[in-house]
């Protein structure tokens, strides 16, 4: 919900933040104001005392054409201003000029915004120093300036000229800080006067949209608080349906509020200058006097370009300053990093070093590895510690507050030791930090007499003073610091960079090797484990299948000897029937004979297959041959079987997996591979026998073949039996380009048996 309208001189100090001072309605009568339709130059509204400076009334002035009130040189003047293309036109003057009725020599003043033009006339009077040259004024300001060497230089140069070149009781500089209140830098005064020098002032006493009136407007002149204001006649323009504009009005009627804070302060005139920096209100130079004093026009003028260039003197200093001190941050950086080569307590050397300068703070903490180095002014080490708990949290790497209890409330506890807070971590997960801590503002500015003493009192108040102004500003900044520049910050995330790259490194060696001796031996003990392991899958794996070839061989021998002579003996018997007289007998008797012969042949093929005599006897190589045969006779695929002829010894358990895992490989190539040959190599290779298993069939995707496929079944285990006794399993296919399976095992240590050379 939007706060209601403030109209101009009935805000208070609950609404001053929102009074329209730019559109008063009225003018401070030392001038006259003139508000023109730009474009025909007929005059629309009046403001002051006309009659006086134009021999004219409001009445005889509204509606006349402006070359009818000037001389032709003025308005040609005016004319050549508001005759640019640009929508605003930039207030400018012309001295001495003259009217067609009027007796008096006029100063001029005309600006505009759109289609509307300002003109002010004022008696024109000339400053009664340096002989009315508003040049030579100027050029003495701009050499007092010239060869300071710091801002603050600078600024108390600019007062004791400032006050020199206007005549003026007192001359101030007042810098903003970041937080919009003010301070009173440098100061010129008589003699008898108290100082304001050092005071703050709440950012209240200059509301917001007078700052922003500040930068806009170079200028502020009020020759005598005591004026009656001289209102617009008539107060509304019919052709622009809203107020004028009047920001840029040196004539400008004043908020009652500000004259009642002057008044309290016991002056009767001041002048302001805005100091403007990077198109920010950087501060002002103000100038007070105890009784009614008029700025001439060509002096104005010397104050408002000397306050453009001073702002332009003050920028370039602020930024050399800044530069100057990164550049001192630097040097004390690298000093440090000088220093902490070999050292064992880091914390201790960054504690000693000079962490104080460094960032400006009152105190300071190292917290790193678990131990605690404090400097200056700090809370307690158990303090420090809840703090730190805190920040590590947050998680963050770097914490900045001004107003630290608003944020942490224990803080709020030692206000006077860390109301403000520069914290940096050491750490890529922050438990260690570097601390500053500086006190709440109160405890570091003072006031050089009681504040509630010479407190003047007026309609709006006792606040409305120098004093009560800084009582309320100590007051508003209770747990409150100075606040952190953007130099202090950048020192502080410099130094973390620095000792994480620097000194974490050497604090965190120790732990490092410790961990790594301690992995090490946990990898250690874990690959032994990982070796007792595997020998023991080994000899599982040997047993198991010694166990199952023994198996296999009892079930050959069982299907060989009993079923086999079995077999022999129903044939021997059956013989007897052939003979017989009867046909169907013989007839049938022939039949049996024949399921007789392909059971026997079938139950040696079997038999075979199971414990293939070839395989133990001769080796691996001539049952490979063997196996070949057999496949093409059983599903017809043409396999060739070739042996590079060098000593293959290999175990029993081995020889006996490498031979059934071809088999399977074959076997699929068979029913699956659309091939109608294959092709076994058998090599001997770097201590290893790889055996190449080829076709080229309709091959297939691997990553597509689902491992609940009878082929995928087959590979996984082939490639687990292998494992277990160090053999591997590589297989190459695509669809459409067959398919090659290596099979790779280590070859035994002893020399090969005869029967593994092939012939």
């Amino acid at each position: 919900m939007s706060s209601p309208a403030v109209r101009f001189g009935e805000a208070d100090l609950t609404t001053c933040d929102r009074e329209p001072i730019h559109i008063p309605g009225s003018i401070q009568p030392h001038g006259i104001l003139l508000v023109l339709d730009r474009r025909t130059g007929m005059v629309e509204q009046t403001a002051g005392d006309t009659r006086f400076l134009l021999g004219r009334g409001t009445a005889q002035l509204v509606g006349v054409a402006l070359a009818s009130i000037l001389e032709p040189e003025a308005e040609a003047f005016v004319r050549a201003c508001l005759d640019v293309p640009a929508r605003a036109v930039a207030p400018s003057v012309r001295l001495g000029i003259r009217s067609r009725s009027g007796a008096l020599p006029l100063d001029l003043t005309i600006h505009a915004d759109a289609t509307t033009a300002l003109l002010e006339l004022e008696p024109a009077r000339r400053t009664a120093t340096t002989a009315g040259d508003p040049i030579a004024v100027l050029k003495s300001l701009l050499a007092a300036v010239q060869s300071t060497a710091s801002v603050d230089e600078s600024c108390a140069a600019a007062a004791i000229a400032l006050r020199a070149a206007t005549g003026f009781d007192r001359a101030m500089v007042y810098r903003f800080q970041p937080d919009d209140s003010g301070v009173i830098v440098a100061e010129d005064k008589v003699a008898h006067l108290e100082s304001y020098l050092g005071l703050h002032y709440p950012a209240s006493d200059i509301p917001a949209q007078a700052r922003e009136l500040y930068r806009r407007n170079w200028l502020r002149v009020i020759p005598d608080i005591d004026y009656v204001p001289a209102p617009l006649e008539p107060p509304a323009n019919d052709r622009l349906e809203k107020p004028i504009d009047m920001s840029h009005c040196s004539l400008r009627s004043v908020s009652p509020i500000h004259i009642e804070y002057l008044r309290n302060m016991g002056i009767s005139a001041s002048l302001s200058a805005s100091i403007v920096c990077q198109d920010r209100l950087w501060g002002m130079l103000v100038m007070h006097n105890y009784s009614p004093r008029h700025v001439s026009a060509d002096l104005r003028v010397a104050c408002e370009t000397f306050a453009q260039v001073f702002s332009l003197h003050v920028e370039a200093k602020t930024q050399a300053e800044t530069s100057a001190l990164r550049l001192e941050a630097r040097r004390i950086r690298e000093e440090l990093i000088g220093r902490l080569n070999g050292v064992v307590d880091v914390g201790r050397l960054i504690a000693e070093w000079d962490l104080l300068s460094y960032v400006d703070a009152r105190g300071a903490a190292v917290l790193l590895d678990g131990v605690m180095h404090r400097v200056g002014e700090t809370p307690s080490p158990a303090q420090i510690g809840q703090l730190a708990q805190w920040l590590t949290s947050l998680n963050q790497p770097r914490f900045t507050s001004d107003q630290l209890s608003a944020q942490f409330a224990p803080a709020a506890e030692y206000p006077e030791l860390a109301s403000g807070l520069l914290a940096v971590g050491l750490s890529r997960e922050p438990r260690d930090y570097v601390l500053w801590f500086r006190p709440e503002i109160g405890q570091t500015v003072r006031w050089a007499g009681d504040p509630s003493s010479s407190v003047k009192s007026g309609p709006l108040g006792s606040r409305l003073t120098p004093r009560g102004s800084f009582t309320e500003w100590l007051e508003v900044t209770k747990g409150t610091s100075a606040p952190w520049s953007m130099v202090d910050i950048e020192a502080a995330e410099a130094l973390r960079v620095v000792l994480l790259e620097v000194v974490l490194r050497m604090v965190d060696l120790e732990h490092r090797e410790r961990a790594f001796a301690e992995t090490r031996a946990m990898a250690d003990e874990l690959e032994v484990r990982v070796v007792q392991r595997t020998e023991q899958l080994r000899r599982l794996a040997a047993d198991l299948e010694a166990a199952e070839e023994r198996e296999r061989r009892q079930i050959a021998s069982d299907l060989h000897d009993d079923l086999g002579q079995t077999l022999a003996a129903a044939r021997i018997r059956l013989t007897g029937l052939l003979g017989h007289e009867r046909d169907d007998v013989r007839a049938m008797a022939d039949k049996v004979g024949d399921l007789i012969d392909r059971a026997t042949l079938s139950t040696r093929s079997l038999a075979s297959q199971l414990a293939p005599a070839v395989l133990h006897e001769l080796g691996l190589s001539p049952a490979l041959d063997v196996l070949g045969e057999e496949i093409e006779r059983t599903f017809g695929l043409k396999v060739t079987v070739t042996d590079d002829g060098l000593p293959k010894p290999l175990s029993h358990e081995l020889r006996s997996i490498l031979y059934r895992a071809v088999r399977e490989l074959l076997i699929n190539v068979a029913k699956h591979a659309k091939a109608d040959r294959a092709l076994v190599e058998c090599v001997a290779k770097d201590g290893q026998v790889v055996v190449r298993v080829a076709d080229r069939g309709a091959g297939y995707d691997p990553l597509k073949e689902h491992d609940s496929t009878r082929r995928g079944q087959g590979l996984v285990t082939l490639r687990e039996r292998l494992s277990l006794v160090g053999g591997t399993v590589e297989v190459n296919t695509a669809p459409g380009a067959g398919t090659i399976v290596l099979l790779a095992a280590p070859l035994a240590a002893s020399e090969p048996h005869p029967s593994e050379r092939r012939r």
